[in-house]
């Protein structure tokens, strides 16, 4: 469900000062409160899809968002989890190409689509704003950087111990599927569930249902291999 509303200005956004959108003040909020669009999606719709052309960015007000890519041989990872306050779509935004991922609500999501006229506009008449979109540019690289060298570098149990400690240490009130588990570790689920049986065996976790709780938190660094 799409539709245009004027009912919450940024101004007034509780969400807006975990944003890069922080800095914006006077008639650059109204520009925004003039063309976005305010949004509700149900658990497991799609914002975008892959392949789609970059049409704007979107601010999540409350829910969380998951990025999925797909490598060759048709399977599925996630490159990236979003919660309250988080942006995204701006790197093919800026880029003027399309979506490299897939943006799917892990559950009911709410959020604003700001047009890429709106935000370009902005841009370049906001220095600090650019730069802003510039830092966190950087920051997204380093950390797939540092993703990818742990996948590659890391064994199965090491990766899904780290995937553990970040999606429950970060999202605190979301319970994980064992597929989502898998997907951020880059392994299969068969392996994410004999992997937390055998973690649940040495005392680390304790499972109930779909809901994880990390017992021995620092036997889990360990395990990762992740030094504090």
């Amino acid at each position: 469900m799409i539709k245009k509303t004027n009912k919450t200005s940024c101004s007034e956004c509780g969400t807006r000062s975990q944003s890069l959108l922080c800095s914006l003040k006077g008639e650059e909020l109204v520009t925004i409160d003039e063309s976005k669009f305010h949004q509700h999606f149900k658990a497991g719709q799609n914002l975008f899809y892959a392949g789609n052309p970059a049409l704007g960015i979107f601010c999540i007000i409350s829910g969380t968002v998951k990025l999925e890519v797909q490598d060759e041989e048709g399977n599925t990872k996630i490159a990236q989890v979003y919660s309250k306050g988080g942006m995204l779509g701006y790197r093919a935004l800026f880029s003027d190409d399309k979506y490299m991922s897939s943006a799917i609500a892990v559950e009911q999501t709410e959020l604003c689509f700001i047009p890429k006229t709106t935000i370009m506009e902005l841009v370049k008449k906001n220095p600090e704003l650019a730069l802003k979109f510039l830092k966190q540019l950087s920051d997204d690289f380093r950390m797939m950087e540092s993703r990818l060298h742990r996948i590659s570098s890391s064994s199965a149990v090491e990766r899904i111990a780290e995937a553990l400690l970040f999606l429950r240490e970060n999202f605190q009130d979301k319970n994980w599927t064992r597929k989502e588990i898998s997907e951020w570790a880059g392994t299969t689920t068969e392996t994410v569930i004999r992997t937390l049986a055998d973690f649940e065996k040495e005392g680390l976790i304790e499972q109930t249902g779909r809901l994880i709780t990390i017992s021995k938190r620092d036997k889990l660094l360990a395990k990762a291999r992740i030094s504090v």
